[in-house]
């Protein structure tokens, strides 16, 4: 697919004073962002920026007016539709993946919890339930709970190993004293 094909099966929204598409996922690391970045011909001065909408219900991809939006530690930033601009939303609250440093707005694909999204809220917050109709950053690797299952057997079975090696060890130990 070259990049106008791409650019055509993007849906461009209405409501804001630049162009803002929606997008299924935003970039995974820094190849996609670069082709994003391209794909809708972003440059130095209007960098490509991937964010959830105000209402957290769908993300969002555009040249913003800025070459990157500086995000500060505990906060995940959303695009307005009212005036086009970014604001911010506190994640101290979340149950992990709220950031503790600052980064780049064009760093944001180490940080997934703030662009992880579905039934108008971050995936990350206690109070948001997932459902099919999430809007997430697709895995691209990591462990799924089947990897988890057989870590857990190995590092059962490790201990159970390390323990009766101990233990003969004791007993043997135990043994030379009485002869």
């Amino acid at each position: 697919m070259t990049m106008l094909d791409s650019k055509s099966h993007m849906k461009k929204l209405d409501g804001y004073k630049f162009p803002v598409y929606s997008t299924e996922f935003c970039p995974r690391n820094e190849s996609e962002w670069n082709k994003r970045a391209s794909t809708l011909n972003c440059n130095k001065t209007n960098g490509y920026t991937c964010l959830p909408n105000e209402n957290f219900t769908e993300l969002l991809e555009f040249c913003y007016t800025a070459p990157f939006i500086w995000i500060q530690e505990g906060v995940c930033l959303y695009l307005k539709s009212k005036g086009s601009y970014v604001n911010a939303y506190n994640c101290s609250h979340f149950i992990d993946g709220c950031h503790n440093t600052s980064y780049q707005s064009r760093q944001i694909f180490d940080y997934p919890a703030c662009i992880t999204i579905g039934n108008g809220c971050f995936l990350a917050e206690r109070s948001c339930k997932s459902s099919p109709n999430t809007t997430h950053q697709p895995e691209t690797s990591g462990l799924d709970m089947n990897d988890w299952l057989w870590v857990l057997i190995v590092i059962g079975i490790a201990a159970v190993v390390s323990f009766s090696s101990c233990m003969l060890y004791v007993y043997r130990k135990r043994s030379e004293w009485f002869f």
